[in-house]
């Protein structure tokens, strides 16, 4: 029974470390995937996207094109600080473990190593490099599809509004109050 036991422990043993190997293994493959992904980079484009919003709609704001030089101060203090903020919680450095993580639990060992042989292929390279392009051609159709869309946005929310205001302006019908019955 004790030799039994021993088997048994150690097959538990050796099965729990093959598990962390395993993992382990997994996780260096993500970690490598990213690099070939130029994950660091795409995240820096996220980051750099949203610091132009923050500017264009900062600048936008009435009476930014007057600010003294104590309220520009403010401006690139406050921009800064968004920039930390964003770098801190959706940079890669805060990112990554998340992401390898992710990708480790969702695909198998054999799963990363195609996706890896895919990326250091040829054709890999030219999708890696050619994604950028895409992305922002991308962006730019739907930008426009939207722009063509925005006056029957416009349209429909008018017509919304006016809706709305109809029924504020109807009074509620009255409830009634009449006692409940008891019995048949």
């Amino acid at each position: 029974m004790k030799r039994f036991m021993v088997v048994v422990l150690a097959v538990l043993v050796l099965r729990c470390a093959t598990t962390r190997a395993d993992e382990a293994s997994k996780r260096a493959k993500a970690e490598q995937l990213f690099t070939l992904l130029r994950m660091d980079r795409l995240t820096d484009q996220l980051t750099n996207s949203v610091m132009k919003q923050v500017d264009q709609m900062t600048q936008s704001m009435p009476g930014m094109d007057r600010a003294t030089p104590e309220q520009k101060k403010l401006l690139a203090d406050f921009q800064q600080s968004v920039m930390d903020l964003v770098k801190k919680n959706v940079g890669w450095k805060a990112l990554e473990p998340d992401f390898i993580n992710l990708y480790a639990t969702t695909y198998t060992e054999e799963d990363l190593d195609g996706m890896l042989a895919f990326y250091q292929s040829p054709l890999g390279q030219k999708v890696l490099e050619k994604t950028p392009e895409l992305m922002a051609k991308s962006t730019e159709i739907a930008q426009q599809k939207m722009r063509e869309i925005q006056p029957q946005m416009n349209d429909m929310l008018q017509e919304f509004m006016k809706q709305i205001a109809a029924t504020v302006a109807k009074p509620a019908p009255p409830e009634s109050h009449a006692p409940a019955k008891n019995g048949p």
